[in-house]
């Protein structure tokens, strides 16, 4: 190994988390006869895709993106860019602010402006608001995310204000939540959470908001 070197042109020198993962869901995929969704966020987009894609079943093909990669990293650019190449969207949620804790607030705005200038240039776009973190009791914020969900929050409402996008106001929903809605780790959601996530989201596709 050590006559291999690696070519590190183009990355960027960030922090990462200890595991990153990537996945991505598409079904249908040469069904032209409906419009196609994306849902593109992190593990609760992914956890609420199913109920999304059930309840628009009859007036739309629902795909995923979803990942843990930071937004300011060259791999989360390229892969989001890269799954535009392979299908056309007429809408897209956009659900992004529980990773990367380690990126500035200014770094994640000025990711989050370029992205959906890129993803709004292409599809109709709903932009979501970070949901809220609970500590271990799941009666009290987790300290070490509130200000930043807060912060994130107004960053994207007015990313998305200034680009003259939709907002689905998740933390407003989840702000809604007791312990039943909430998984034990304070940060995802039970399947009534998920719930009420993805018929807030349908209702609001099906009403063509």
């Amino acid at each position: 190994m050590r006559n291999i070197t690696f070519d590190n042109e183009g990355k960027n020198n960030l922090e990462k988390e200890a595991i990153e993962w990537i996945r991505i869901w598409c079904e249908d995929t040469n069904d032209k006869k409906m419009p196609r969704v994306a849902l593109i966020g992190d593990s609760i987009t992914e956890n609420y895709y199913r109920m999304v894609k059930e309840a628009l079943k009859e007036v739309a093909k629902v795909d995923y993106l979803a990942t843990s990669y930071s937004i300011a990293s060259d791999m989360y650019q390229g892969c989001v860019k890269s799954f535009f190449q392979d299908s056309v969207y007429e809408v897209v949620h956009f659900n992004y602010g529980l990773h990367a804790y380690s990126v500035n607030e200014e770094k994640y705005s000025s990711c989050c402006m370029e992205m959906l200038q890129f993803i709004s240039s292409r599809a109709k776009t709903i932009v979501a608001t970070t949901t809220t973190v609970l500590d271990e009791t799941l009666e009290a914020y987790n300290l070490r995310w509130k200000e930043k969900v807060l912060v994130r929050n107004e960053k994207i409402k007015a990313i998305a204000d200034k680009l003259d996008l939709n907002i689905n106001d998740l933390y407003a929903v989840c702000e809604t939540f007791d312990k039943t809605k909430r998984y034990v780790d304070g940060v995802h959601f039970t399947e009534e959470g998920h719930k009420a996530f993805a018929e807030g989201l349908a209702n609001y596709l099906n009403k063509g908001e």
